[in-house]
């Protein structure tokens, strides 16, 4: 079974339109092979890959009263999966996971009985080819809390999010590495320093570093930009950024002298 939420998260009554969510079906990811080719060289030269929209189907069954209704019921379909608006997807066997997709191309509803038809819309992800996951980092993650799941990567182990010390680690649940420049995630620094602050993952190599004095009411968030109490500070800073690979993270702070918090807020991603 399958559930509808529109951008926001508020799930669609599936009900209003006398429709259940039957299945839904993402596609490998779908790899985009960027090669060269020399003249008298056997094979190809590989420069990378990308990967592109990704495909999925959602299956459906209408169960209308009647032959009248059925067709009523039909038309209101054609709002719902207005191919204009994106909507995320959640399966009720991986409730903890979301897809972002939008209907790709055309799809015509089969009547199987006077009243009923059963019909698949074809759907492609709207932006990263990814599931992602509906809490985030700063969610707890106890299984008495909605949208946690079995198989999303969590560990028994305690995965604070928050810090005050000089050298931690963060728990990356995921099997994606987050990038910042299209994923979700946000770094809150609250620190004193008197010239400069380093943010160091010593388990990727990025470092991320800041030009400048920081007192304790000031507070920086970074992404793939920084800003310091909501003005731009790109300019101050290395113009890196940082990532999480999938897995344990070891960070380590140079140039505060004290620490308050560095908060660590960002989603899971799933290859499926």
């Amino acid at each position: 079974m399958i559930r509808l939420f529109d951008e926001q998260m508020n799930e669609i009554d599936l009900s209003k339109y006398s429709l259940r969510g039957l299945s839904f079906k993402p596609s490998s990811l779908p790899p985009d092979h960027n090669t060269d080719k020399v003249p008298g060289r056997s094979g190809a030269i590989r420069n990378g890959v990308d990967l592109g929209p990704r495909k999925c189907e959602a299956d459906f069954i209408l169960e209308g009263t009647n032959f009248n209704t059925h067709s009523l019921l039909r038309s209101n379909l054609f709002d719902l999966f207005d191919p204009t608006r994106p909507f995320y997807v959640v399966q009720e066997e991986q409730v903890g996971k979301r897809w972002f997709v939008m209907v790709s191309s055309e799809w015509t509803p089969e009547r199987i009985t006077p009243s009923v038809s059963k019909f698949t819309v074809p759907l492609e992800t709207y932006d990263l080819p990814y599931a992602e996951s509906i809490n985030t980092s700063l969610t707890p993650q106890r299984f008495d809390k909605p949208w946690w799941q079995l198989g999303m990567g969590l560990i028994a182990e305690d995965t604070p999010y928050t810090f005050n010390t000089s050298s931690f680690r963060v728990h990356n649940p995921g099997n994606v590495i987050i990038e910042p420049f299209y994923c979700e995630m946000e770094i809150t620094i609250q620190a004193v320093c008197t010239s400069y602050i380093e943010l160091i993952n010593e388990s990727t190599g990025d470092k991320w570093r800041y030009d400048g004095e920081l007192t304790s009411s000031d507070t920086i968030r970074l992404g793939f930009k920084a800003k310091k109490n909501n003005l731009s500070i790109y300019r101050f800073t290395n113009r890196e950024i940082i990532t999480l690979i999938p897995g344990w993270n070891n960070f380590k702070v140079n140039g505060a002298s004290s620490i308050q918090n560095i908060t660590f807020a960002f989603r899971f991603y799933y290859k499926g």
